[in-house]
């Protein structure tokens, strides 16, 4: 038995790929976080594709399990005899981030950091802009000893370990929480910069208060998003039903 290698993997000959390739569009932000949680979904590459992950359907066919994750233990890798292909999202993290610079705005508005925290694949991002003076208490205070929800890193690593109950299932419940509030984000992104601009050409200082109390709201809205999560999760996904 040649063990869990991740190494050892049928891959396709380097030959395969051109040593260019023309641009088909310009990367747009949501671009760079579609791949920062990239999974390899639909390659040789997806690990959730693995055969292992396969069961009975009742009807004498074979359907994936709701177990099947992309980020599968070390001892569940060993049970299944899964290869440890390494994902571009990692679960094990403390944070990460998609600088965008526009030169068309003042500094301070027009950097961004959209920062998300633990994995970017369950995480949501939030902008933080470069005329942002503090963040939220709740992006600061995460102690890996101690559990607390007032901590946003904990309110998503929380909903982030439940998802390993049952996967499949709950990764939708996952983005059907945290899509929309991205969505909105992007929404309302001309809004926010044409406010910030405004002020900023006669006040600069309230430009930046606006901006700093507009990344704590969003700060504060995602820990209070993701603790009401693995609270419904929790009873959602109860053993008892």
């Amino acid at each position: 038995m040649m063990g869990y290698n991740q190494y050892i993997q049928y891959v396709e000959p380097v030959s395969l790929y051109p040593t260019s390739v023309k641009v088909e569009k310009k990367i747009a932000v949501q671009d760079v976080m579609a791949f920062q949680r990239s999974t390899f979904e639909g390659t040789i590459y997806d690990i959730t594709e693995d055969y292992d992950w396969y069961v009975p359907d009742g009807k004498g066919g074979m359907k994936k399990s709701p177990l099947t994750t992309p980020f599968p233990s070390k001892d569940l890798r060993e049970l299944l005899d899964i290869n440890n292909r390494r994902n571009v999202a990692r679960p094990q993290g403390y944070y990460g981030m998609i600088c965008q610079l526009r030169d068309w705005y003042p500094d301070p508005i027009g950097g961004i950091y959209w920062v998300f925290l633990d994995n970017a694949y369950t995480s949501p991002y939030v902008p933080i802009y470069a005329g942002t003076k503090e963040i939220a208490e709740c992006y600061k205070n995460f102690d890996p000893t101690t559990y607390s929800r007032e901590s946003a890193k904990w309110a998503i690593d929380f909903v982030d370990n439940l998802l390993y109950l049952k996967w499949q299932d709950m990764i939708q419940d996952v983005r059907a929480v945290r899509d929309p509030f991205e969505q909105r984000l992007f929404d309302e992104r001309d809004e926010i910069d044409s406010k910030a601009a405004e002020l900023y050409k006669k006040h600069p200082k309230e430009a930046k208060e606006f901006l700093t109390d507009y990344t704590k709201k969003n700060m504060e809205e995602v820990l209070e998003m993701y603790n009401r999560l693995h609270d419904e999760l929790i009873v959602k996904y109860s053993n008892s039903r």
